[in-house]
């Protein structure tokens, strides 16, 4: 399937489940226009954009039932949409993102991410409202268990996975430590997601499982691709509906040990090295930070992180096999990122300088 026509899916399902999306919001309106505009704020931004989440639930679903997506599918699928911006508001406290206004007032992003992700539970519900009682309670517990671990994932994130000088840094126990966060923050939402599609098509115990272990490897690619885009410069990073291009360099400004770092700090020079624990120490400035994008994208680091992108991908696609013609070319072109992306064009500027 060619690029252009999986962008088209893309946006096709973000524009099917916006009005069912807004839909939940529309009843806080009347209450409150200011909590509104607070509480739609991130899940307005998405509509009609590229929604990877909604998108995999939704071909899960129709690779296993063999039939179009139904409207109960469409509202399972705003389901995680609002699940998903509950948690983004979240990460905004969490990671100091999003800008001076909506920062200035950090109780309003913790109460919409309450109201989101209540009504993403209630547009769930109504999403199996046909289904057994056996099986909606497994969707549900499935559902409840994307929220727990993504918290259990940010606990890892903001108290553990970082940099302290006290302690000697291990190979084999800091990149296992980042696998799990990456896990908890991302791929246990896509491994989850393929469960309930799958679950809701009806399909077969392989099914569940291919789709589960699609998720969990394509998520941790994600997670990957993302935290190598946070080492492209503001000024040549667009950002995202989530992420604004000033929140470049969050993981360096909050002594995240993501893989780029972690590469750097254990097989690095002493003078890349050097650098790289000055900024994590708080001593950086624009021309420190852009120094160690150049750093990270010529002594490996980067290219050794987009290789593991790659080597979970392979794995995704491993598990798609058990799948045929469309059904299978519609869900391995999610994919492309890993090749085709604009993090990666960007850093392509900083190599050999």
């Amino acid at each position: 399937m060619e690029k252009e026509l999986y962008k088209k899916l893309m946006v096709e399902t973000s524009k099917e489940i916006g009005g069912i999306i807004l839909s939940y919001l529309e009843p806080i309106e009347k209450e409150n226009k200011e909590l509104y505009k607070i509480c739609s704020e991130l899940p307005k931004k998405k509509i009609g954009t590229f929604e990877s989440r909604a998108y995999f639930l939704r071909f899960s679903f129709e690779a296993c039932s063999g039939r179009k997506w139904t409207e109960a599918i469409k509202r399972a699928c705003a389901a995680i949409e609002l699940e998903l911006a509950s948690m983004y508001f979240t990460n905004r406290i969490f990671d100091d993102k999003g800008g001076k206004e909506i920062l200035g007032k950090p109780n309003n992003q913790f109460i919409a991410a309450m109201i989101t992700r209540d009504l993403a539970s209630q547009a769930l519900t109504k999403a199996c409202s046909k289904v057994d009682y056996k099986t909606f309670v497994k969707i549900k517990d499935i559902f409840d268990e994307i929220n727990k671990i993504f918290y259990i994932g940010q606990f890892l994130e903001i108290g553990v996975n970082l940099y302290n000088p006290k302690n000697e840094l291990n190979w084999d126990v800091s990149t296992d430590l980042y696998y799990r966060r990456n896990y908890a923050v991302n791929n246990s939402f896509f491994e989850k997601l393929g469960i309930i599609g799958a679950t809701l098509g009806k399909g077969t115990e392989k099914e569940i499982e291919a789709l589960a272990g699609f998720g969990k490897n394509y998520g941790m690619a994600l997670q990957m691709i993302n935290d190598i885009g946070d080492f492209v410069p503001p000024e040549l990073n667009s950002g995202t509906e989530e992420k604004l291009s000033e929140d470049a360099y969050s993981d360096i400004k909050h002594k995240k040990l993501t893989l780029p770092i972690i590469y750097t700090l254990i097989k690095g020079t002493n003078v890349d090295r050097n650098l790289v624990i000055k900024s994590l120490n708080g001593e950086y400035d624009k021309d420190i930070l852009i120094e160690i994008t150049k750093i990270l994208v010529n002594n490996g680091s980067i290219d050794y992180t987009k290789e593991k992108v790659s080597e979970f991908i392979r794995k995704a696609k491993i598990y798609l096999k058990i799948f045929s013609g469309k059904k299978r070319d519609i869900l391995e072109q999610m994919c492309f990122i890993s090749y085709s992306n604009r993090y990666y064009k960007a850093l392509n500027e900083f190599k050999n300088k």
